[in-house]
């Protein structure tokens, strides 16, 4: 209920939203609602950025173990999977040093991996070791059939074996 008061000069005032402020204000929060709302239901995006940060992640200390135990590291690349581990194919997958599971990430679903896989080279008398064993840089492809989904690379440069 309008609450009405008495106005200098005998007008009165009102104290309150008027009708038309009131459909403003709820059509916009509607807008808001139908335009944001869909990010925060749907976490396939953010399922497929987790699965793109482990995957990298997992690159990364494949490279950092061969150099520090100086011998090769195996990436394995499946269109559904990546994973390391000490031998070609990587039939047991090293193992991941906090949780103690094989060090294996799988894609969400609407998420594929392009890319060969690999090894990381051993340190030699000559090189430091931690270099891709093809030769050439490696682009480990993640390819998403979500809705605002970018595809992703894992990028391993041939010279120093850095990952990004």
């Amino acid at each position: 209920m309008r609450e009405v008061s008495e106005a200098p000069g005998g007008r009165a005032r009102g104290r309150g939203f008027t009708m038309t402020e009131l459909v403003v204000v709820i059509a916009l929060v509607g807008l808001i609602a139908a335009i944001i709302g869909p990010r925060f239901v749907g976490r396939d995006t953010f399922a497929s950025r987790a699965f793109f940060d482990e995957a990298t992640q997992i690159v990364r200390y494949a490279q950092k173990i061969s150099v520090a135990w100086r011998r090769p590291v195996f990436v394995c690349v499946t269109p559904a999977a990546i994973s390391a581990g000490l031998a070609a194919g990587c039939p047991a997958p090293l193992i991941h040093p906090g949780t103690g599971a094989p060090l294996a990430v799988s894609a969400p679903g609407g998420v594929t991996l392009a890319g060969a896989s690999f090894s990381f080279t051993a340190p030699t008398p000559t090189q430091a070791g931690g270099q891709p064993s093809t030769g050439a840089q490696v682009v480990i492809t993640l390819n998403s059939t979500i809705a605002g989904d970018p595809a992703r690379a894992i990028v391993i440069e041939r010279e120093t074996g850095y990952v990004h």
